[in-house]
């Protein structure tokens, strides 16, 4: 997708994201909102039913016959290989929500033949919008005032990065150290995966079943930036697509391009270790 198009699609998606934004916040104040919990535990509340369904309608407007998955989606299914997909979180952290915090996110992501290729990040409380597509690097816009400033990165693997590593599993959770690796803390303001564009990491890695719609928009912006991620492994251990059928993934990373070889097959042989 050429470079104008991408852009084309952006502004479009601006004003949407941003009246989606406005939603969640007066159903929030107004104390209008309902708690309820899905399947695997994690709360849902009105806002993200109602938001995932106003972003979900615009889109298919915006951009007929496209593949739409959203979290609160009912029906989340879609043909493995589609050409193009939408992928739309539309709180990504409700707890924080639900609790009256200002860490809670609007993630939209756009895959073309598997790739992240636009993504958006829009934080509610704060009017900031994080974005970024391929051959744009990313930028920071705040919607309330549209004063629009860039990130700074380091693009290089330094000698002891910082890494924020998510796993359940406590085999792995010291495996950094062994391998003259931090695990980086928590960062607020912002999902973990772009925190390396503040300077508050240096990669991401994650061993958990991660959902397609919490990761395509921060690939997205990442890739943007330069960063690397499973769909660039170039030995053919690990197909990865994000439009392969499915809606997570028990792996995904996102390192400066100049990541050692051995550090990212160590990843690839962790992985397939504990799957196995």
């Amino acid at each position: 997708m050429q470079f104008s198009e991408l852009q084309r699609r952006f502004q479009a998606i601006k004003p949407l994201i941003h009246e989606a934004g406005q939603m969640v916040k007066k159903i929030r104040k107004s104390g209008s909102f309902h708690v309820h919990t899905k399947e695997d535990g994690s709360p849902v509340t009105n806002a993200d039913i109602e938001a995932n369904s106003f972003l979900r309608n615009g889109l298919e407007n915006l951009f007929p016959g496209e593949a739409m998955i959203g979290e609160e989606d009912s029906d989340k299914a879609y043909e493995a290989g589609s050409p193009l997909v939408w992928y739309i979180d539309p709180i990504d952290g409700t707890r924080t929500f639900v609790q009256g915090g200002s860490h809670y996110y609007i993630l939209i992501g756009l895959v073309a033949d598997g790739e992240p290729i636009l993504g958006l990040h829009y934080r509610p409380e704060t009017g900031e919008l994080l974005y970024g597509w391929k051959g744009s690097y990313p930028k920071i816009e705040n919607l309330n005032d549209h004063s629009v400033s860039g990130t700074q990165t380091r693009l290089t693997w330094p000698d002891t990065p910082r890494i924020f590593l998510k796993t359940n599993n406590g085999a792995l959770r010291n495996v950094l150290a062994d391998l003259n690796v931090e695990r980086a803390g928590y960062a607020p303001g912002m999902v973990d995966m772009v925190a390396p564009l503040f300077g508050i990491a240096d990669g991401f890695v994650t061993f958990r079943r991660t959902a397609y719609w919490d990761l395509a928009a921060p690939a997205a912006i990442m890739a943007s930036a330069g960063f690397i991620g499973p769909q660039h492994h170039k030995n053919g251990s690990l197909p990865f697509s994000f439009n392969d059928g499915n809606h997570k993934t028990d792996l995904y990373y996102s390192l400066p391009p100049d990541s050692p070889a051995d550090f990212i097959a160590h990843i690839h042989e962790l992985r397939k270790r504990f799957r196995d």
